[in-house]
């Protein structure tokens, strides 16, 4: 483990950053974990010093620097580090021992395990997700069952990615333009269109603990639309984008419908 590095970004997670290292160290007590903290203001910072894990690094920003720019800080740090490979995980995740050897004897650039997480009181399994570029939205592949042939996939969620060293030597790092959103799904273009494979590892799995019926904010909805429009001009060819940029308009008046 001593090449593998573990980045989690906290912005005010308060107890689920807490379970999800506890579970990590749990799972793999020689693990190298770098906490990148986005300014968060609930104490979870100091709830994670306590932890007093001698492999747990913690870098804070001054200011919340959204996800891509965030993730990006831990990632430099690890790769400085001689990360070998780089495991983004979300501090809403839980994982168990047995979830990171089939990541690892996977050959992809960029490998993902499913993730699993309660909708309406159901266990739910997602595995991955499909573009659709004619609107330029996106789409999870989520069935109710492990049991099920693979899908071909356009990418994989940022919720938990393992990532070769060479993937960000070849292609960089997570395009800071997004602040939230997105900037996974476009991390996977780019990558594939580098050359390297994108997979999920039907033999890994790990739980997600989503807030059911829990609206987003304004702000997300902000940032979400501002993703997706990042996202069209940047994979849209030119004469689709009009109709994307409609669906977008659509979407978004919905939201706000929505919330009134």
């Amino acid at each position: 483990m001593t090449n593998l590095f573990v980045i989690i970004l906290n912005f005010n997670n308060g107890k689920d950053i807490i379970s999800c290292l506890k579970s990590l160290i749990k799972a793999y007590p020689k693990i190298n974990i770098i906490v990148v903290d986005n300014n968060s203001t609930d104490n979870s910072p100091q709830s994670i010093n306590l932890l007093e894990f001698r492999r747990l690094y913690i870098t804070k920003n001054k200011k919340n620097l959204g996800f891509a720019k965030g993730m990006n800080n831990g990632i430099k740090l690890a790769l400085k580090k001689g990360a070998k490979n780089i495991l983004l995980l979300n501090p809403d995740t839980e994982v168990s021992s047995g979830f990171l050897g089939p990541l690892l004897t996977n050959r992809s650039g960029i490998v993902a395990p499913v993730i699993k997480f309660k909708r309406k009181g159901e266990w739910i399994y997602d595995f991955g997700g499909r573009i659709n570029f004619l609107i330029g939205r996106t789409k999870h592949l989520e069935k109710k069952s492990l049991d099920i042939p693979l899908f071909p996939i356009d990418y994989v969620s940022g919720c938990c990615m393992l990532i070769r060293r060479k993937v960000f030597e070849k292609i960089g790092f997570l395009d800071e333009r997004y602040f939230l959103f997105f900037e996974d799904v476009d991390f996977c273009l780019r990558a594939r269109r580098a050359g390297f494979r994108v997979a999920l590892e039907p033999k890994s799995v790990i739980l997600h603990k989503l807030s059911e019926g829990k609206a987003k904010s304004s702000r997300q909805i902000y940032h979400l639309l501002l993703s997706n429009l990042i996202f069209i001009n940047n994979w849209i060819p030119v004469y689709r984008r009009p109709l994307a940029y409609l669906y977008l308009f659509v979407l978004g008046l919905k939201m706000l419908l929505n919330r009134l």
